[in-house]
């Protein structure tokens, strides 16, 4: 039996990150996954399904800017999935080459807790680790009422996989998956209706965000129906017949099920190691990443909430510092949240409703992204940028955008709220013109206007107080 520094079960972004710094440190690291390099990020997940995403947003700008686009009835997945193939292969041979330049061993096995410290692998070999580092991510969650087939009936992994694109398609959800996944395909000119059990999308989400995203969802022809509960579907020939909870049917080509996902533990034997699951399956760890064994660690989908790659990578270095004494540090709670739908959205920080359950006395300012040229330019008018400011100190404590570019706008807000930034500093903040970042400054100005309407102070309105251009 070979005995390692670290051992690692998955090669998925925490995985990865956390198995290449483990060797950085000059320790001895093996990781086990039973499939490609890279996990779901890779190979299912992020990677595939985003880059899908960009091509249905090249072809559906095309159409909002009156522009001829290749696109014709016939559609090939294969076709518009050419890039994702590419970015695919690229992406896992970083994965492995990362591994081999830090002479991360790897084995493609699976892997079972026989005790504390040892592993039992599926090649019939063992592995101890002085350290071990879960990080075996999580899969679509089954329903029994709607199957998955990979024909009629799919699931986030499957309808990558589809030969061709369905003229109609249900989703089952009001999640990001299901979201992502309407928007994606009501862009590539599917007729989608969205079946959401709750009462709004993304009910996490800022309230006025979500209704804006649902607006846009249905000028773009999506049909969007809440409190909307399958309770059945029954494949035919020609399509899935849904049935609801109300009694009545919703017929598509096919339906998408993106009603969750699963941590991926069974099969760990991770009762061997004195480990337990909490009431949702996932492993609980401290913010070290660190579980109730001290020397086993645990990150990324299997630990549950936030679920992102992002902070997945992070969760992985965080514990691997941790548990060979580099004094990184907690991750803490301050981080971008990102959701690729179209337009795409993203949110950091407090939101209106969160900083007032703490007790904040908060105002909140919102830029229209008409008023940013560059919008115009893009095509993609419609959009806000919302902030929440705490009153009395007047500082940013969360930013909310749903537009073009929200994942890339919403790191200025990180850094202003990390660093303790007030409104005064946004506006005299100088952006570049015309850019969609000089929003912030719009929405700095809205906010200010309703401060100064509250302490009975005179000012112009913010669409005359600042152009934004």
């Amino acid at each position: 039996m070979d005995s390692y520094d670290l051992v690692v079960i998955g090669s998925g972004p925490a995985g990865e990150k956390g198995a290449v710094q483990a060797a950085y440190l000059g320790r001895s690291v093996l990781v086990v996954d039973s499939g490609l390099a890279g996990g779901a990020w890779v190979n299912t997940g992020t990677i595939p399904s985003k880059t899908l995403r960009e091509t249905a947003l090249y072809l559906a700008g095309g159409r909002r800017l009156g522009l001829e686009t290749p696109f014709g009835r016939e559609r090939s997945v294969a076709n518009l999935m050419a890039m994702e193939r590419r970015i695919v292969n690229r992406w896992r041979e970083k994965v492995e080459r990362s591994f081999r330049l830090h002479g991360v061993e790897r084995r493609t096995a699976r892997a079972r807790f026989v005790d504390a410290h040892t592993l039992e692998l599926s090649d019939g070999t063992k592995a101890r680790g002085e350290h071990i580092l879960v990080a075996t991510g999580s899969r679509p969650r089954p329903v029994e009422f709607a199957v998955v087939d990979g024909v009629r009936i799919h699931d986030s992994d499957t309808l990558l996989r589809i030969p061709r694109i369905p003229e109609t398609l249900v989703v089952l959800g009001g999640g990001v998956i299901a979201c992502e996944y309407a928007s994606i395909m009501q862009a590539l000119g599917v007729q989608v209706t969205l079946l959401n059990g709750r009462e709004r999308l993304l009910r996490w989400l800022d309230a006025e965000a979500s209704a804006l995203l649902e607006e846009i969802f249905v000028q773009a022809g999506m049909v969007v129906r809440h409190g909307a509960s399958a309770r059945s579907t029954q494949v035919q020939e020609t399509g899935v017949e849904v049935l609801l909870d109300d009694g009545t049917l919703v017929q598509g080509d096919m339906c998408l099920v993106g009603l969750g996902r699963l941590p991926n533990t069974e099969g760990l034997g991770l009762e061997k190691a004195g480990l337990e699951l909490d009431d949702w399956g996932t492993i609980s760890v401290d913010g070290y990443q660190r579980t109730s064994a001290e020397h086993i660690y645990a990150a990324g989908d299997v630990v549950g909430f936030p679920s992102l790659a992002s902070v997945s990578m992070e969760q992985g270095r965080v514990a691997t510092a941790h548990m060979f004494g580099e004094g990184r540090g907690e991750l803490g709670n301050l981080f971008p949240y990102g959701v690729y739908t179209i337009p795409e959205l993203s949110t950091v920080g407090k939101d209106e409703t969160s900083a007032r359950a703490e007790g904040l006395d908060v105002v909140s300012g919102c830029a229209d992204y008409r008023h940013s040229a560059r919008s115009v330019m893009l095509g993609a008018e419609t959009g806000m940028v919302k902030i929440v400011v705490e009153r009395g100190s007047r500082k940013l404590l969360g930013a909310t955008i749903v537009g073009a570019q929200a994942t890339e706008l919403i790191h200025y807000a990180a850094a202003v709220v990390h660093y303790g930034g007030t409104i005064d500093e946004l506006i005299t903040f100088v952006f570049n013109l015309p850019t969609l970042s000089v929003l912030y400054k719009q929405a700095a100005y809205d906010a200010i206007h309703k401060l100064r309407l509250e302490d009975g102070s005179q000012g112009p309105r913010p669409e005359h107080a600042a152009v934004v251009g």
